[in-house]
């Protein structure tokens, strides 16, 4: 997963990367067809082809081209998702036994938790992998839902976690989109209308 920063940076490269390769894209058209030749005659290229006819340009391609690729791998794999472990242990833990919990078990059933007690839909968890001890619940709102039930129902899912991990080790954020685009059905209603 990423994060803000890293997104952040993912676009600004992605800007200067595609105008960098936008660049060399017109520079190939132009070496190809010559149009700024062809637009002032007097314009000199001589040392541009002699340094492209050197026996040196060929392995200088082929050397930014490995240094391109394997910046290209390196970016990949900063990007992979991380594994994160799947349990974490709890503070009641102690000589005489660990006490562990599974987290995506926990996102799972708190989100179901929560779509019984919100007017939301489609609730799903989720564990942040730079936040482990952070349970992300996102739902659709129900377009006539109130505004103090879906309060009520987020603060009493805070209040059972809090009791079930009084040391703090679980949060809970809970990320509300707007109402869930609705199939439209071919229904037609008739209607008579008397003289």
């Amino acid at each position: 997963m990423t994060t803000r920063r890293t997104r952040g940076t993912d676009r600004t490269a992605t800007v200067v990367l595609g105008a960098a390769l936008v660049a060399l894209a017109l520079m190939a058209w132009e070496w190809r067809l010559d149009l700024v030749r062809q637009l002032d005659p007097t314009f000199d290229l001589a040392g541009v082809d002699a340094v492209v006819d050197s026996a040196w340009w060929p392995w200088a391609w082929a050397i930014a081209g490995i240094v391109l690729g394997l910046l290209g791998v390196v970016w990949l794999l900063a990007h992979l998702p991380r594994l994160t472990k799947g349990t974490s242990r709890l503070a009641e833990s102690d000589p005489t036994g660990r006490l562990e919990v599974d987290r995506s078990s926990l996102a799972a059933t708190l989100a179901d938790r929560w779509a019984d007690l919100a007017p939301v839909t489609g609730a799903r968890g989720r564990i942040l992998p730079d936040a482990p001890d952070v349970v992300e619940l996102s739902a659709h709102v129900d377009v006539e839902a109130e505004p103090e039930t879906l309060v009520q129902a987020s603060q009493q899912v805070e209040r059972e976690v809090a009791a079930a991990f009084p040391d703090g080790t679980v949060c809970v954020r809970f990320l509300l989109d707007g109402p869930a685009r609705q199939r439209r059905t071919r229904r037609t209603t008739a209607i008579a209308v008397q003289e």
